[in-house]
């Protein structure tokens, strides 16, 4: 079986945990989880149940004004039987970008 590996992303991504609730539009699917990183176009986050990759989601930060409609990319399986799943976001809310960038300046001592 040949190994599947996340694309190639085009922008650098920021470690930021943050809570965030996914909910499937194609089924009932729902879970409260948290970030490991993210960008304005995309985020990877812990789940404690697969996510089928091409899927879309919505996905909103908790609590917060960071809200987006979501694809699935990717779906990796961790030795805790958790899931790392890819997110490309594909509408996000205006401040998204701007949690990304502020997140990557320098802050001061």
């Amino acid at each position: 079986m040949a190994k599947v590996f996340p694309p190639v992303r085009s922008e650098s991504r920021i470690p930021e945990k943050m809570l965030v609730e996914l909910y499937s539009l194609e089924n009932a699917a729902h879970e409260i989880t948290s970030t490991i990183n993210v960008s304005s176009h995309g985020a990877r986050v812990l789940t404690k149940a697969p996510w089928a990759p091409h899927q879309d989601v919505s996905v909103r930060s908790v609590p917060g004004n960071l809200y987006s409609c979501a694809h699935v990319v990717y779906c990796k399986p961790l030795p805790d039987r958790s899931f790392s799943i890819g997110l490309r976001l594909l509408h996000p809310s205006e401040l998204w970008p701007a949690l990304s960038k502020a997140s990557a300046s320098p802050q001061p001592h």
